[in-house]
């Protein structure tokens, strides 16, 4: 620790981006090779590689971060509840539609939300989260856009129903479609097991909802539908809170109106040496 001692005070002016220091940030020390995360003042030793304590970012759902990560090397403002926002409105009213709210029988009202809310804004979204170097956000954003926007095209009033038999048969193809994306969802919410915790039950409560949307049109039957559009709900306001987190600050609102996070077992800690 001697090194990053001496070197500490060198390196600040070269980290600091808001002070017009450079982008190359990171740099290889002797100290930490086997893999432990020492601590020193405002860095951060991991695995041999030096990192700025404000250039590490937590797992954070405001940010869709599922897990820690260097920050970074460019400075844009933060995409990620632009497409939270609009992925969880979308969800809430299909919900709201599922389950029948106000004798609603049909989900075509939010078709628009679905493509231009869920389908174009998360397609931009996704867009500059890769600008913002964060694989997951992006992968998130860009897939789900594509949902929305084949979900919209499924109660779009083109005829794609007339190309199977039975309205039956219908149902069993959309299932189909639901359980494709299934597996996408149970893949994206593995990698959220080192998230926070609101950010986590967000994504089990969608494999929820796309499961429960899927069984009720395999089975016919309301009642799992009904869960499914529950479910929905329940994943939009959760998006919503993920979402609060991103953009909620204690200049533009009071302390207690911004989500707390709560870590998941496992999810990194630096430890002091």
């Amino acid at each position: 620790m001697t090194t990053l001692n001496n070197s500490s005070h060198a390196m600040a002016s070269d980290l600091d981006l808001e002070r017009g220091g450079s982008t190359d940030r990171i740099s290889h020390v002797e100290n930490g090779k086997d893999g432990r995360v020492l601590e020193n003042g405002e860095y951060l030793i991991i695995a041999g590689t030096r990192y700025h304590r404000n250039e590490f970012m937590q797992a954070f759902g405001g940010t869709l971060n599922p897990g820690s990560a260097p920050a970074p090397s460019r400075k844009f403002g933060n995409a990620a509840p632009i497409g939270l926002f609009a992925f969880s409105v979308t969800m809430i009213i299909l919900g709201f539609c599922t389950c029948g709210v106000r004798g609603i029988g049909a989900p075509n009202v939010m078709v628009g939300c679905a493509i231009f809310g869920g389908g174009l804004c998360e397609l931009i979204a996704g867009i500059w989260e890769i600008v913002a170097e964060n694989t997951f956000a992006a992968c998130v954003f860009l897939c789900f856009s594509c949902f929305w926007f084949s979900w919209a095209m499924l109660n779009l009033p083109i005829g794609i129903e007339k190309y199977y038999a039975t309205e039956d048969e219908f149902a069993q193809a959309v299932g189909v479609f639901l359980m494709g994306w299934f597996v996408f969802c149970v893949l994206m919410t593995l990698c959220t097991l080192k998230a926070t915790v609101a950010f986590f039950v967000m994504f089990v409560s969608l494999d929820l909802a796309v499961i429960f949307l899927a069984a009720g049109n395999f089975t016919g039957n309301p009642r799992l539908l009904v869960a499914g559009g529950s479910f929905c709900i329940s994943t939009g306001l959760l998006g919503c809170w993920n979402a609060m987190a991103g953009v909620a600050t204690p200049q533009s609102t009071y302390k207690w109106f911004i989500p707390v996070p709560i870590m998941m077992p496992g999810a990194h800690k630096p430890k002091m040496t």
